[in-house]
């Protein structure tokens, strides 16, 4: 998405210090300068879309809410709630799974319906704000079995192609997308199920918030080794730093000499990452098939001191891309690697260090839940060596 959408997430009351240049001076004695963050302002609701989306992150108001928008609670049990309405001759469904999940769903054997529902809540999803905030979207539609996908880029194409589809059989169309506050959207039309689907999940609602509140950049932060950033892979959301020393420094090549210990969880796995020998110690990480592994090194991140102005995008030719197992592979997700920048460096210490560096920052995806692969568990860890 643009850098406008980003920057919100990192907005910045920052009167103390100004950058520079990329070698900035911290004063140790000065006091923590709070960050601030950008809240998600509730939306009026107006349609479908934006009910079911008032229903994230509430419990009896989303029962006060489905109610005063003609709703009638059909079944409770002690893990989610229905609710049906039937209004034109169409009757949805509405399942509350509080505060983390909320579901709209048509039923009907008439395509023809069940595609009218689909482009309007696809219209709806294109009207709201969820998705000026969009972080990550895709489109797809497919017709008959096994004849492979189309992908498009924004819903207007999507459903362009879908109005060029005379065959009922089999049809397929589908969004999937997540935004800056890590809300989930899926909307499906699937005709062989004679549904239409509409899903906002957001396992992070009504937990307590793990956002960093003051800066807390020191001078010896900025002159160590190697500098460890962490990005949230769902949000891309800076969630701190790390720095530390490394023995037997070399400068000889472009890449930072990393080398790794992996073990794919069959059940339970590992990944370690080392700076040349297995003295340095730089990622160690437990890796759970269908649970959740943990970091046990960095044992923490700090907040670092977020800017009000970012280095311009250097290009793929300054990113190298670890895969699973620890070793550098080739990437070609540019997309991927701006909005990674657009999170890191927007923060003093990975400036101080990039601007210290001549090699290749290495990107690493630590996730982990496998298996079922978790979002929300999974993030980015990016090493830069000064």
């Amino acid at each position: 998405m643009k850098k406008s959408i980003l920057l919100s997430f990192i907005t910045v009351l920052f009167s103390a210090l100004v950058l520079s240049s990329c070698e900035p001076t911290v004063d140790p004695s000065l006091p923590a300068i709070p960050i601030y963050h950008e809240t998600e302002e509730p939306e009026t609701v107006t349609n479908d879309f934006t009910l079911v989306k008032a229903c994230i992150g509430k419990e009896e108001q989303a029962n006060s809410l489905l109610i005063e928008h003609g709703y009638s609670e059909e079944n409770t049990t002690m893990y989610y709630r229905k609710y049906t309405k039937t209004e034109n001759g169409i009757t949805k469904e509405v399942h509350i799974g509080a505060p983390t999940y909320a579901a709209m769903v048509v039923k009907n054997n008439d395509y023809t319906l069940l595609k009218s529902v689909f482009k309007q809540w696809m219209q709806e999803l294109a009207d709201s704000k969820a998705y000026n905030n969009l972080v990550r979207s895709s489109y797809s539609l497919s017709v008959g079995m096994g004849n492979g996908r189309r992908t498009f880029s924004t819903p207007e194409a999507l459903l362009a192609a879908l109005d060029t589809i005379t065959s009922t059989e089999s049809v397929s169309a589908s969004f999937y997308g997540n935004d800056i506050y890590a809300n989930k959207y899926e909307l499906v039309l699937d005709s062989y199920l004679k549904g239409v689907f509409m899903d906002i999940n957001n396992p992070r609602a009504g937990q307590p918030s793990d956002d960093f509140t003051e800066s807390d950049l020191k001078e010896s932060d900025l002159k160590k080794d190697i500098l460890i950033s962490k990005v949230d892979y769902l949000t891309f959301q800076y969630k701190g730093f790390y720095a530390l020393n490394v023995s037997g420094k070399t400068n000889n090549e472009d890449l930072i000499p990393i080398i790794s210990e992996y073990m794919p969880a069959g059940d339970f796995g590992f990944i370690k990452l080392y700076y040349r020998n297995t003295k340095n110690l730089l990622l160690d990480g437990t890796i759970v098939w269908d649970g959740c592994g943990k970091l046990s090194f960095p044992e923490s991140f700090r907040a670092g001191l977020p800017v009000n102005e970012a280095m311009p995008f250097p290009g793929m030719e300054h990113f190298a891309r670890l895969g699973e197992n620890g070793q550098y592979i080739e990437t070609a997700n540019e997309w991927e690697m701006q909005h990674i920048w657009q999170s890191v460096s927007y923060q003093k210490e990975f400036q101080h260090y990039y601007g210290n560096s001549n090699k290749k920052m290495a990107v690493y995806l630590y996730a982990p839940s496998i298996g079922m692969f978790d979002p929300y568990a999974a993030y980015y860890l990016i090493f830069v060596e000064q």
